[in-house]
């Protein structure tokens, strides 16, 4: 195969213009690298299938990135079936589309869909393709927690063979905080430490801004402007509580001056339109994924922004909303375990408030009394700005990124490892 210098070819089923987060930080990152680092950047997609439905070009340039689209099945992705079949159908597509393509100097393949990194490992069998596992969640034991498969079961033993291979062969690993390597490196112990690298997820500095509420069209839209909004925007995901927030706005549907929103999609969104519906909130007002222009607006309107995880999920997935939220200036209350990378960040900068799950009397009391109090709430917004600008800038994140691309070293595996039980087989010579 030919193979060009400084190149990079990106896997992924979801990719602009279609909303999904995953999707959406990777095109930011491709443009920064094509535009700003001299790059050769091409991706391999489907077909929009998250929120946007219709059919584009199957090859197409945008912004100097070079987009193939491939046609995949496209069912229901927020049925577990659903997910299932358009996921192995992208991944088989995929893995052909790269076998009789260019080979580029790196693939950088994320985890969605899961097992999509075992493209990696066939490529570096076939002809010593690098690849970088992205590790945006850590899978099988999202699974095991969710109850879709049996932690003993024979399914959950092959794909967590399946996911070890990919790790251990990957020449690099990103992880979203330290409590995924410390999970990453608790499953797999004689994983080689040095090629995880740690590399936040972030906001796009030159997209989102600080917006004054009275300069905001958002609130005219939507007659927001004379409303306190607690807003929760983003996936509607298995791994997100909502019930400790929907219970804090039954508690003040009294107040007409508070609104919660929630903005976007996802399988638990039935759960809470059917809350809604049975309490009579009036107070709630849920809107659709927005477009990526509006996503400065949407963000800018709220007075706290919300982020949830469920008990037991905080050290396998980093919610990559959080990193616009601080760069909206907004300060953020927190629902989950204390002891995680997001509410270490919010106690640590004081740009907001971790709550317990199922605390809602704590989370209705807090905002009434910031309600009022609109000085002292800006003072943890300024906070949520000033930590984003020092830490989570896109900028940062390509430099980051960069140096794992030009990063010449010497893999620890020559070409692959297959495990047999606790040992491995070595095929080729391994330093």
């Amino acid at each position: 195969m030919r193979k060009q210098n400084n190149s990079v070819k990106i896997l992924c089923q979801g990719f602009y213009p279609d909303i999904v987060a995953a999707g959406e930080l990777l095109f930011e990152l491709a443009e920064r690298l094509v535009n700003n680092h001299e790059t050769d950047i091409s991706v391999i997609t489907a077909q929009p299938n998250f929120v946007k439905k219709d059919k584009l070009p199957p090859f197409e340039t945008i912004k100097g990135i070079k987009i193939k689209r491939l046609n995949t099945f496209c069912f229901n992705k927020n049925t577990l079936a659903g997910k299932i079949l358009n996921s192995w159908s992208f991944f088989f597509k995929a893995l052909i589309t790269v076998l009789f393509s260019s080979k580029s100097e790196w693939l950088l393949i994320p985890t969605c869909p899961p097992l999509l990194p075992l493209i990696g490992v066939i490529t570096k069998f076939l002809y010593g393709q690098k690849y970088m596992y992205i590790m945006h969640d850590v899978y099988p034991e999202i699974a095991v927690r969710l109850g879709y498969i049996d932690k003993d079961g024979i399914l959950c033993k092959i794909w967590n063979y399946l996911s070890r291979l990919s790790l251990k062969n990957a020449d690099k690993i990103i992880v979203m905080s330290n409590d995924m390597k410390n999970e990453l490196i608790n499953w797999i112990e004689d994983i080689d430490y040095e090629k995880i690298n740690v590399i936040h997820n972030w906001s796009n500095e030159d997209l989102i801004k600080i917006i004054p509420k009275e300069e905001n069209y958002f609130g005219d839209k939507y007659n927001l402007k004379d409303k306190f909004i607690i807003e929760y925007s983003g996936n509607f995901g298995q791994i997100h509580e909502f019930t400790t927030l929907l219970n804090a706005a039954k508690e003040l549907q009294q107040n007409k001056n508070i609104l919660f929103l929630f903005i976007g999609d996802g399988c638990k969104k039935a759960e809470i339109v059917s809350f809604v519906k049975k309490h009579g909130l009036k107070n709630v007002m849920i809107l659709p994924y927005q477009e990526r222009s509006e996503i400065p607006y949407s963000l800018g309107i709220a007075d706290i922004h919300v982020l949830s995880i469920d008990k037991g999920y905080e050290t396998l997935a980093v919610p990559s909303k959080f990193y616009g939220i601080l760069a909206s200036g907004k300060p953020v209350i927190f629902i989950g375990d204390k002891k995680c990378h997001i509410s270490d960040t919010i106690e640590n900068n004081k740009c907001g408030f971790n709550i317990k799950i199922g605390d809602y009397k704590i989370i209705s009391s807090a905002i009434s009394y910031f309600e009022k109090a609109r000085d002292e709430l800006a003072i943890y917004g300024a906070n949520s700005r000033k930590l984003f600008e020092n830490n989570y800038t896109l900028d940062k994140a390509v430099r980051l990124y960069l140096r794992c691309i030009k990063e010449e070293r010497e893999p620890v595996y020559r070409k692959i490892v297959f495990e047999t039980n606790k040992y491995c087989r070595i095929i080729g010579k391994c330093q």
